[in-house]
C-alpha cells in the first residue's frame, strides 16, 4: 500500500459504508455549523422583524430602542416609524373650499427660515432646538401633504400644546394638536387606532386633516379655528382662540424672515 495514503474515516448509509478523508469531514462540519449559526441568527432577526412590524407604531419604536443596539436602530428607525401620508383623504377635500388665506407652500422653503423658525420656538416653549427644528419639519412635511400653510400648522400646535406631545385635557384632547380621540377614532385608523395620539407624527396628520375639513366647511380661516376649537357657533365664544393662533402664526412667520417679534414672558394655554 502506499505510504502516503490519506486516513479514512467511515460514514455509514442506509446500506453502505462511504469513506471519506477525516480532513474534509472536519472542513465539512466547520461550514454546516457556520451555516447553522448564520440561520439560526437570520430566523431570530426574522421573528424579531416580524414581531415588531405587527406592533403599532409607538411600540415599534420603544421596542426597537430596548432590543436593538442604538447604532443599529438609527439605521433601521425610518424603516418602522414612517407613518401614512393623509394626502389621499385631504384630496378628498376640494381645494376651491379652503381659504386661501390658510394656503401658503411658499414660506419655510429655506434652511435659513426653518432654523429662524426653530430657534423661536425653542427660546418661547422653552425646548431643546433639535426637538423644536424636527417640530418645524414635521409641519412642513405635513403642509404639503394637507396644501395647508405650515406656519398655521405651527400656531395651532402652539396654542394648543405648547409642543408637548403628551398633552392631554380633561375632556379627550391629545397630543400636539389636541385632537379628540374618540371623536376622530376613524382618522387614526389610518395610523393603527387612537393609541397613535400621542405620535407626534400622527396627530398632527390628524390634526391638520381636521383643521382643512373644518375651514372647508366653515368657509373660511376665521370660522375654520372656530369650529376646530369647538365653537360650532357664531352664537358661542371662541375665548379669543382664533385671535391666539393668528397672532402667533404672524409672529412665527416673522421669525422665518428674522425680524423676530417680542416673545411674551409667559405662555399660557386656553
Amino acid at each position: 500500500m502506499n505510504t502516503h495514503t490519506l486516513k479514512m474515516t467511515g460514514t455509514m448509509t442506509r446500506d453502505k459504508l462511504i469513506l471519506v478523508p477525516a480532513s474534509s469531514l472536519t472542513h465539512i462540519n466547520v461550514l454546516k455549523t457556520k451555516i447553522s449559526s448564520v440561520m439560526s441568527a437570520m430566523g431570530v432577526l426574522t421573528c424579531l422583524i416580524l414581531a415588531l412590524l405587527s406592533l403599532n407604531q409607538p411600540l415599534r419604536v420603544e421596542l426597537g430602542t430596548w432590543l436593538i443596539p442604538a447604532q443599529a436602530f438609527k439605521m433601521l428607525e425610518a424603516s418602522f416609524s414612517s407613518v401614512p401620508s393623509v394626502a389621499e383623504e385631504a384630496a378628498k377635500i376640494p381645494a376651491s373650499l379652503i381659504d386661501r388665506q390658510a394656503m401658503d407652500q411658499q414660506i419655510l422653503k429655506s434652511s435659513a427660515e426653518r432654523q429662524a423658525v426653530a430657534r423661536y420656538v425653542a427660546d418661547k416653549y422653552k425646548i431643546a432646538h433639535s426637538a423644536s427644528l424636527e417640530f418645524v419639519d414635521k409641519a412642513i412635511k405635513v403642509s404639503r401633504e394637507v396644501d395647508l400653510d405650515p406656519t398655521l400648522i405651527l400656531a395651532v400646535t402652539a396654542v394648543e400644546s405648547n409642543f408637548n406631545p403628551f398633552a392631554e385635557s380633561n375632556k379627550g384632547a391629545q397630543g400636539l394638536m389636541q385632537v379628540m380621540t374618540h371623536v376622530h377614532t376613524d382618522k387614526y385608523q389610518l395610523f393603527g387606532g387612537h393609541e397613535a395620539a400621542l405620535d407626534p407624527d400622527a396627530n398632527m396628520r390628524v390634526g391638520s386633516l381636521i383643521l382643512r375639513q373644518y375651514i372647508a366647511k366653515g368657509g373660511s380661516l376665521n370660522a375654520g379655528l372656530r369650529l376646530y376649537v369647538g365653537a360650532s357657533s357664531v352664537f358661542i365664544s371662541d375665548g379669543g382662540y382664533g385671535k391666539k393662533v393668528l397672532a402667533e402664526r404672524e409672529r412665527i412667520r416673522n421669525a422665518a424672515s428674522t425680524k423676530f417679534a417680542s416673545i411674551p414672558t409667559t405662555s399660557k394655554r386656553l
